[in-house]
């Protein structure tokens, strides 16, 4: 019973994203207009497909920095396309970090809505604002049960405020925690919509590191023609927040009616608390039944020299 639970649970882990991996290899289709990579500027030294405000500055060598570490500051990337309606997959690099060692914020957001490029006190975006926000957040504004820094998704019905006195409590639709501050190669976030559906976020914190299912958003529907963008700000504390690259991809229309969002096993891997609890009570189970075996075979090999003795 016990295997069969962990089988169970490892399918669900593995098949997380939702995707049949086969399937897409073949529909998936790039979105290059909404690609940004190195040196992130054209030959006319312009910006194809996207501009930058406020503070932002791109370095054509590394990253597009949203904000310095510096305080009061706040800057933003944005497509001047929109994503498509039904279907798209947002994978991006970042990197948040800085000279603070125990105070430091705000942090960034990637934003996929209706508005675009018009900033504001929601990680450097416009409050009040329609469609997907996900939020990396560095700095507690109240106290939480849950450690900062980490990273929360918010759907802005563009009527209701975000909540930050006490850090989107009042908005929060999924989050996990994940410390991806001062990360010496950045951490990449793959960000799934399907129309409808379900909206997926997942978080690579390190190159090497496994896939972690922060968390899935059930039943959503984004505005049409929604733009992304991605947005940082500052206070009195501060850091680097840099955009490394971004990806984008979605799936060709025919393939979409067939398209299988195996969403029953996202949802299954998007409650981190239960299985990581529960993962947890059999690891440490592991240890002390280990520990006792160790020390049954100590005691029996002391009480055969001891007899070897006398």
């Amino acid at each position: 019973m016990l295997f069969g639970s962990f089988a169970a649970l490892a399918l669900a882990l593995f098949a997380a994203p939702g995707l049949n991996a086969e399937r897409i290899d073949t529909d998936v289709h790039q979105l290059r207009a909404f690609t940004l990579d190195l040196p992130f500027i054209d030959e006319g030294f312009q910006m194809r497909h996207y501009d930058f405000n406020g503070d932002a500055v791109v370095n054509t060598l590394s990253h597009i920095r949203l904000t310095p570490d510096q305080p009061s500051r706040m800057g933003s990337v944005w497509s001047t396309l929109p994503l498509p309606d039904d279907y798209w997959k947002v994978d991006f690099k970042f990197k948040v970090g800085g000279k603070g060692g125990y105070l430091y914020g705000d942090g960034m957001g990637m934003f996929v809505t209706k508005e675009r490029a018009q900033a504001g006190p929601v990680f450097g975006n416009r409050d009040y604002f329609t469609g997907l926000g996900v939020l990396f957040d560095t700095y507690p504004n109240s106290k939480h049960d849950f450690s900062t820094p980490f990273v929360m998704g918010m759907i802005g019905d563009g009527k209701t405020p975000y909540d930050g006195a006490h850090d989107g409590d009042a908005n929060r639709r999924g989050m996990c925690e994940a410390y991806f501050r001062n990360l010496k190669e950045g951490s990449r976030c793959s960000v799934t919509y399907l129309k409808g559906i379900a909206i997926s976020v997942q978080l690579q914190l390190q190159p090497k590191d496994t896939w972690i299912n922060c968390f899935v958003i059930p039943n959503v529907t984004l505005p049409e023609h929604s733009y992304l963008g991605f947005t940082a700000l500052t206070g009195d504390i501060s850091d680097n927040h840099d955009i490394l690259s971004v990806r984008a991809e979605t799936l060709r229309a025919e393939a979409l009616k067939d398209f299988n969002f195996n969403f029953d096993s996202m949802i299954a891997a998007s409650t981190p608390s239960s299985h990581s609890s529960a993962l947890g009570f059999v690891f440490k189970l592991l240890l002390v039944a280990g520990a006792c075996g160790g020390l049954f075979v100590a005691y029996k090999k002391y009480t055969a020299e001891s007899a070897r003795r006398f």
